[in-house]
């Protein structure tokens, strides 16, 4: 075989070796919920902080009773203790114009119940 020959088959070897496992990985290497989930880290339910986001008063005095929050993906906290979890966030859903923010937002659990940890 020519040198040109050989580079091209070995270049498609290659795509299909890299596709192969691209699409394979999901089945032979599957990934946990959240890096907190494998940590094995306790992380909030979305209820839970939820209800912690609606108790937490920000520096301004500013209640947030009526946030709306989805939670994303927890991973443990970097800060300091409890997760960091990536959240979409709406202040104040009757406002109008609300509009949803999305902000990592630190939990920890205090005394058996979730805190709003590092806003």
């Amino acid at each position: 075989m020519k040198g040109s020959a050989i580079g091209i088959v070995g270049a498609v070897c290659l795509v299909v070796g890299f596709g192969a496992g691209f699409a394979l990985r999901p089945v032979i290497a599957p990934t946990a919920a959240s890096p907190a989930a494998a940590a094995g880290v306790a992380q909030p339910t979305e209820e839970e902080a939820t209800v912690a986001v609606r108790r937490h008063r920000l520096f301004t005095g500013t209640s947030l009773a009526n946030a709306t929050l989805t939670l994303g993906d927890c991973s443990p906290g970097g800060v300091g203790p409890g997760v960091t979890c990536m959240t979409q966030i709406v202040m104040d859903p009757s406002r109008p114009n609300a509009t949803p923010q999305n902000r990592p937002i630190g939990f920890a659990r205090v005394n058996g119940q979730w805190e709003v940890a590092v806003w």
